[in-house]
């Protein structure tokens, strides 16, 4: 599905990203875990081109993405969520979910599947949502786009124990149900819960991966990855 091949990464004269190559294959969830600054946000918007000059090849399905707008990569089918959850401030969740789907009468009844709750969240405005309502459906907004790949920053930075779960289990779900393909950044601290839902495991450290397996190899391997992620 993804395949990134000696990306370089910079903000002004600051180069952040060092010859990432990274393959993300159809139907897997990867993870990409490292401590703050490590670089794994500009990885994701470097993806989709969004505040970085960059070098190296990004590709999308054999396609070549690395220079296409922002807006071209979306219509495409790869869609970024920060960590904030990205819904628009002032306007109900049904709005945002209009918005998503570009219609006025978007078809609930999946989201309802998966989120049982939206129902009751409709007619709410998206900023006085909980932390973990915006981020779970800023989530599944985008099966009303026709989304391939899916660019997850930190989903459950921030979240109760509860609804850390909540979130895990959904990406689980997104992934056996629709075949979503996800590409999910997080902190080490959430190593473990992690290697619940993931496939491979990538770690970062100042700006390079420097580890990349499957996730079952790196659970027989858990402390090697906690050296390298400092915790």
């Amino acid at each position: 599905m993804l395949r990134v091949k000696g990306l370089n990464a910079y903000y002004g004269g600051l180069q952040v990203l060092f010859n990432i190559n990274l393959e993300v294959g159809k139907g897997e969830i990867v993870a990409v875990l490292g401590p703050n600054g490590a670089g794994k946000t500009t990885l994701l918007k470097s993806i989709i081109n969004v505040d970085v000059v960059k070098t190296g090849k990004v590709e999308l399905e054999a396609m070549d993405i690395t220079s296409l707008p922002t807006y071209k990569i979306a219509e495409l089918g790869v869609h970024y969520v920060p960590d904030y959850g990205g819904l628009l401030p002032g306007i109900t969740v049904l709005d945002n979910l209009r918005l998503a789907s570009n219609t006025r009468n978007p078809n609930l009844s999946e989201l309802e599947e998966f989120y049982p709750e939206l129902r009751n969240l409709l007619w709410r405005k998206a900023d006085v949502l909980s932390g973990g309502e915006r981020k779970i459906i800023s989530i599944i907004r985008y099966l009303l786009a026709n989304t391939k790949l899916l660019l997850l920053d930190e989903p459950t930075e921030g979240m109760s124990p509860v609804m850390v779960d909540r979130t895990c289990k959904l990406l689980k779900e997104l992934n056996a149900k629709k075949g979503l393909t996800i590409l999910w950044v997080e902190p080490g601290a959430k190593l473990r819960k992690v290697l619940e839902v993931a496939d491979k495991i990538a770690i970062m450290t100042a700006g390079g991966i420097t580890y990349f397996e499957s996730a079952e190899r790196a659970r027989r391997e858990i402390d090697r990855i906690k050296e390298r992620l400092f915790i």
